[in-house]
């Protein structure tokens, strides 16, 4: 059995294992009830703030990659929501970037720069969750949960950590691997990959701009939330999504479940439990959440099914 299949069994026993546990608590006559409740004009209202997100998170990946590219804006963004389509199938979080990665690396051939790009992306986003949930807790300090709340300060102090580092990868690597082991393709691999993300030091501007743009996708999603609990006829403070959707947001970007389906769910309901939400409801909060986060990658499904197109400019040597 091969390592990746061997991920693959692990992650989808994770799944179901935790789908199983959770639904156990959910209602189904109550859940129907409140999916039925659902108002359409705050269905739309979902649906816009999806597309505000993808449209969000597309200009912050083209902001990263495109000092090293020449790809036109046209094909980057079938790269981006391809990509996203199919990370829909893979392990939650990494999965787009890995088949985005790959791709960029196939028009262009700089799989360093195209790495660093996905990888600088993502830990700007980690490093918005974290921010936006010190601002959950710096406004309502008393709803998050007690248990939760050491939880969450390491990681967003481990986040802020990691994300100043990552500007220095290449020192890192550097002193991590010795002379002989920087013969072997991994190692080599590393040193191309650290030294594309330590080339973002001299574009300041662009990090604060897609900084800023992590921030705005963060809050947009807690909007999201926020209006999927009004559909569902929670009546939870807006303040209080500002500290259970970051953990929350963070839980599903961990590849360790399907599609980001299990883990999630489990998580929503423990986190929600304390503030009196009963688990049908914070199982129904969480899986429209994803849901509604793999509509938005239709889009993609609608490009990949045209087929391939090829880049309208050369790449760069």
């Amino acid at each position: 059995m091969t390592s990746g299949r061997a991920a693959l069994i692990v992650r989808a026993s994770i799944t179901v294992a935790v789908l199983g546990w959770v639904t156990r608590s959910v209602e189904p006559a109550a859940a129907r009830d409140a999916l039925g409740a659902f108002s359409p004009p705050l269905v739309a209202a979902a649906l816009a703030l999806v597309g505000v997100d993808r449209l969000l998170m597309l200009q912050r990946w083209m902001l990263l990659i495109r000092p090293t590219t020449a790809l036109s804006n046209r094909m980057l963004a079938r790269i981006f929501f391809v990509s996203s389509f199919l990370g829909s199938f893979m392990p939650a979080g990494v999965g787009g970037d890995a088949v985005r990665a790959w791709t960029v690396t196939r028009h262009t051939g700089r799989g360093g720069a195209a790495a660093a790009s996905v990888i600088a992306d993502r830990w700007l986003g980690l490093l918005a969750v974290g921010v936006t949930g010190c601002l959950g807790m710096l406004f309502s300090l008393t709803a998050l949960p007690a248990s939760a709340r050491p939880l969450l300060v390491v990681a967003t102090l481990l986040l802020l950590a990691g994300g100043l580092g990552g500007l220095y990868a290449d020192r890192v690597v550097v002193r991590l691997l010795s002379v002989t082991s920087r013969r072997f393709r991994v190692a080599q691999a590393l040193l191309r990959v650290s030294d594309a993300m330590a080339s973002y030091r001299t574009h300041g501007a662009t990090l604060l701009q897609v900084a800023g743009l992590s921030v705005a996708v963060q809050a947009n999603r807690i909007v999201l939330a926020w209006v999927l609990g009004l559909g569902l006829g929670l009546t939870l403070p807006f303040s209080y999504y500002w500290v259970f959707m970051p953990l929350n947001i963070l839980v599903i970007l961990l590849p360790l479940s399907i599609g980001g389906f299990g883990l999630p769910q489990g998580a929503m309901i423990w986190t929600l439990a304390p503030l009196g939400v009963d688990a049908t409801a914070a199982f129904l909060l969480s899986t429209l959440f994803v849901g509604i986060g793999i509509i938005g990658n239709l889009p993609g499904a609608w490009m990949y099914l045209r087929g391939a197109d090829q880049p309208s400019q050369p790449a760069q040597p």
